[in-house]
């Protein structure tokens, strides 16, 4: 493939003075650095696994959840550059999408037999036993890599990404196994991984019983990127093909056997490998299967729910429109929303996964815009406080963890398979990644999974994709993030002082949403100095008739609260936090974690100031986004 699917990078660049608050453009500046700091060029694979709390921090590969992973930094490339305008590592990202898309011949994915990767099919072998030297197919690895297409084909991929799609799909399609109405993948189809296709063919094509009995605790995870993709790509191009993988995937995803909290008579359930969780019947009255609810790894299960709400929306299915955003509000209520932190592994860990993250994002823009509620709280939540925390952004930190380890054993005396750990300059490329899990308060012995600096990154983008939105001559504000745009520049003095200014460039109509915990009779509106009342619609400030070049002020009470939440409730690892807000924006959060081995989080003593600083950078405004993600 040519270079006819490389992502433009046409837009506006100019230097501004703006508060020095979140600003996710930066923040994607930073995740470009940490994606392409962690590929290895002479395999054109990512390594899978950071590792800081070692005498010598490395990076090492990680089985064939490099190959599955791939795409999602394929996917995360254009979408970082898109935010921030930065082409750091143009010309690695262009040699790291060849690679990928070579790796696709008969209509699938393949990780193919390379005697430099040893490691490639040793993912989870104690569930599927050991890996073989044939090649095979990373089933979720193809429906990421459909994602990838999507994106590159809104910016510019043409007939070429077309091709590619219609003929993952119909790959995809050809190997599924139907029963009835509806189709899927053999958790222990092949070996050494999940769902995994082997060159040869299935090994057997037995149907799952129950959602926890994989490796990843959770079935229909392997099955949520493939609906995902071919549900958007029937959207686009009404294929047949797509449609009919795309039912049948969301048919299988929704039987009940894998859903709700399903007891069970040995007293517990496989959450993750080496994590025992109890099992959790519903309570009475309450039919959980039919409401989304779930009881082990809530990532994957918001895989599923991510493809199940993309197919709803492409079809116009109520029912699956209400039963994802059902699941998504039972998820809300396993940890603390408020500060975005959802406990992934209910009753085995207290941790919330880094992939988890950009999915709650997604979700809830996604019910958003689909009508089926306004979660643009929800979101601000997760993106102010756990999506911005989890992200590695300090290197003395990170040092200072390694320094724990001093003087222990050198980790590459004990690893046998040459070319698997790097020890090259770890600290400075990692950073921008986001930690693998982390308790409210921090990263206790920090390390990255990058199937999460995929994810993750990825909720960058669906954040400030949602922010703000143009069309024509009327820009819609639902984030008072900081956001540079074609029609309006936001600037956010949150959580230092509540105050928002949009600087007006093309809009005649500006709706601005207020968030829930503003007090409206607190608030005072300004077009360039003067006293102005707009129009209300919901949550919605409209005003109309703007001229080029207005100021718009929006200043108001910015209240300081503090509560306790209560985590893994009525289990062993009860835990209770209390937190301070102010607004949205968590600002004080114990007890902490005092370990000199943990990734301290919420330090954020200096938010509670009363003025926000100000600083000088350049902003960049692309002329086009990718609004089908």
């Amino acid at each position: 493939m040519d270079d006819t699917i490389t992502p433009t990078l046409a837009g506006a660049r100019y230097a501004a003075t703006v508060p020095d608050t979140l600003d996710l453009a930066e923040r994607a500046r930073l995740a470009l650095n940490g994606l392409g700091g962690n590929i290895d060029p002479r395999l054109m694979t990512m390594y899978g696994l950071i590792r800081f709390c070692s005498p010598r921090p490395h990076f090492s590969h990680w089985a064939s959840a490099e190959t599955l992973c791939d795409p999602k930094f394929a996917e995360s490339f254009p979408l970082m550059r898109l935010m921030s305008g930065s082409d750091q590592y143009a010309e690695l990202e262009h040699r790291f999408r060849q690679s990928i898309l070579s790796r696709v011949d008969e209509g699938l994915y393949w990780d193919r037999v390379d005697p430099r990767r040893p490691w490639r099919n040793s993912y989870a072998p104690a569930h599927y036993g050991e890996g073989r030297d044939e090649d095979f197919c990373t089933l979720p690895g193809a429906g990421r890599l459909l994602r990838a297409l999507l994106v590159w084909r809104e910016l510019g991929g043409g007939s070429e990404c077309d091709c590619l799609l219609d003929e993952l799909c119909g790959g995809l399609r050809r190997i599924l196994v139907c029963k009835d109405n509806y189709g899927y993948y053999p958790e222990h189809g092949g070996w050494g991984e999940p769902c995994a296709y082997p060159r040869s063919g299935w090994l057997n094509t037995d149907e799952a019983r129950g959602e926890t009995e994989g490796g990843e605790g959770s079935v229909v995870c392997m099955h949520g990127h493939q609906l995902y993709g071919a549900a958007h790509w029937y959207e686009q191009s009404n294929s047949p093909v797509a449609l009919d993988l795309a039912a049948r995937l969301a048919k299988y995803c929704l039987l009940p056997r894998f859903w709700g909290g399903v007891p069970d008579p040995e007293g517990e359930r496989r959450s993750l490998p080496g994590h025992i969780a109890p099992s959790r019947p519903d309570p009475p009255f309450t039919a959980g299967a039919q409401l989304g609810h779930w009881h082990s790894h809530f990532h994957a299960r918001a895989i599923a729910l991510r493809g199940l709400l993309a197919y709803g929306r492409a079809v116009a299915d109520l029912r699956i429109l209400e039963f994802v955003r059902r699941a998504y509000e039972f998820s809300l209520g396993q940890g603390i929303a408020r500060m975005g932190w959802i406990n992934c592994y209910p009753g085995a860990l207290n941790h919330m996964e880094g992939c988890a993250l950009g999915d709650l994002v997604g979700l809830g823009v996604r019910l958003s815009d689909a009508g089926l509620g306004d979660y643009w709280d929800d979101v601000d939540a997760v993106v102010r406080n756990q999506l911005a925390e989890q992200q590695l952004t300090s290197a003395a930190l990170l040092e200072k963890v390694a320094a724990q380890f001093a003087g222990g054993e050198d980790p590459a005396a004990r690893e046998p398979q040459p070319g698997k750990l790097c020890f090259d300059e770890i600290i400075p490329r990692s950073l921008g990644t986001f930690a693998g899990t982390a308790l409210p308060t921090s990263v206790p012995t920090p390390w990255v999974m990058h199937c999460c600096t995929g994810n993750a990154t990825q909720g960058l983008y669906y954040a400030w994709e949602g922010a703000l939105r143009e069309q024509r001559d009327q820009a819609t504000v639902n984030l008072l993030l900081n956001r540079a745009g074609q029609l309006v520049d936001v600037d956010s003095y949150l959580p230092y002082e509540g105050k928002v200014v949009i600087r007006n460039k093309a809009a005649r109509h500006l709706a601005l949403r207020l968030p829930s915990w503003v007090d409206r009779r607190t608030l005072r509106t300004e077009v360039n100095g003067t006293p102005w009342q707009p129009g209300w619609i919901g949550r919605y400030l409209d005003f109309r008739d703007l001229p080029p070049g207005a100021l718009v002020s929006l200043v108001f009470a910015l209240a300081e609260t503090t509560t306790t939440y209560t985590v893994n409730a009525q289990t062993a690892v009860e835990q209770q936090y209390t937190c301070t807000f102010r607004g949205s924006i968590l600002v004080d959060i114990a007890p902490r974690d005092l370990a000199p081995t943990s990734y301290p989080l919420y330090q954020r003593t200096h938010l509670r100031q009363p003025t926000a600083p100000l600083r000088q950078v350049e902003r960049f405004a692309p002329e086009h986004r990718v609004c089908n993600w």
